[in-house]
């Protein structure tokens, strides 16, 4: 778990509102903050067991906000998460590039850049509403990791099986693992995406 040493290098929210980023974790990791008696971190839970938590970067680093330092700030939680959502839109449309392979059902859309944000990319609705087209069925999210998203088509069942085969392997063998749900986009909003 990154450190909290924003408590001693950030006075002043405005200082840090271009680095303020928003990212996924496993539910769980509210566990470990209490175990090892940290400061309450900020969160906002999302989808199934993932909860969205707020992360400054500090070098190669990321350092987590806590309540402390909202209060400190003097900032809402919904301030907060307005920013960091900004701030994760806005670094998608400079870096957030994917690679693409396969045609029709058989079409991959994988966002792998290794920025740490791979997957928090999900929460960028507009994004995957502009990527929605290029899949045939509905469209279907993966994010085993925190620096991996897929998007793949739910036209073909076997593909489906395959890749979702291949998520739920990569949500518990990889580092940073996140989750072996999968997502789709219904009406502009992310939401699980349920089997047929």
């Amino acid at each position: 778990m990154a450190t909290n040493d924003t408590d001693r290098t950030i006075t002043s929210f405005d200082e840090l509102r271009p680095r303020v980023m928003p990212m996924l974790k496993p539910l769980e990791l509210l566990l470990t903050v209490r175990e090892r008696e940290l400061p309450m971190i900020v969160y906002r839970p999302f989808l199934g067991d993932l909860m969205i938590t707020y992360v400054i970067g500090e070098g190669s680093r990321l350092a987590y906000i806590s309540e402390q330092h909202l209060d400190r700030w003097q900032i809402s939680s919904h301030d907060l998460h307005e920013q960091a959502i900004a701030n994760l839109r806005q670094r998608t449309d400079e870096s957030g590039s994917y690679t693409t392979t396969g045609e029709g059902a058989q079409r991959l859309i994988i966002f792998n850049t290794q920025d740490g944000f791979d997957a928090t990319r999900l929460l960028v609705p507009d994004m995957l509403a502009e990527l929605r087209g290029q899949f045939p069925g509905h469209m279907v999210i993966g994010i085993p990791n925190r620096d991996f998203m897929i998007l793949f088509s739910d036209a073909e069942r076997t593909i489906l099986a395959n890749v979702a085969s291949q998520i739920e392997a990569d949500a518990t063998q990889r580092a940073n693992g996140l989750t072996d749900r999968l997502f789709t986009l219904d009406g502009g909003e992310v939401r699980e995406y349920m089997w047929e």
